[in-house]
């Protein structure tokens, strides 16, 4: 979902949350009926800015994955890509700087799975190097 919304420069947080018009539901807890639940049971649509702002704060994992797909693939591009986020999504460049990591960020685990399918970039990769 993070993804969607850094790529697609008309989508809201609340679009993201909730695709189509429906929204991410949890399965009420056993021992709890639905109506004490009922108002809790959906994705909330900040939660998607609280994973982008935690992926756009791993820039060091960002550059040691970048130096891994390089040394492995000397051809890929990736670290030219910029992750620009369009102007609407941000007001201070504080916001903006975490938009973009995390945009690259993504860009690099999709290229990281593709070339290296059994050790996944998070967690395995980033927290045995620590940069989570």
């Amino acid at each position: 979902m993070a993804g969607s919304y850094v790529e697609n420069d008309r989508q809201s947080y609340r679009q993201t949350a909730k695709p189509g018009g429906q929204g991410t539901e949890y399965q009420t807890p056993p021992g709890s009926s639905d109506d004490d639940v009922h108002d809790n049971l959906g994705l909330h649509h900040t939660t998607i800015w609280c994973f982008l702002a935690w992926l756009g704060s791993q820039s060091a994992a960002l550059t040691v994955g970048r130096q891994q797909v390089q040394q492995h693939h000397p051809g890929s591009t990736c670290h030219r890509f910029l992750g620009a986020v369009a102007p609407q999504k941000f007001r201070s460049p504080q916001r903006e700087q975490r938009l973009r990591t995390s945009r690259q960020l993504l860009h690099l685990i999709t290229e990281w799975e593709g070339l290296f399918p059994h050790q996944p970039f998070f967690p395995r990769f980033a927290t045995r190097s620590g940069f989570t």
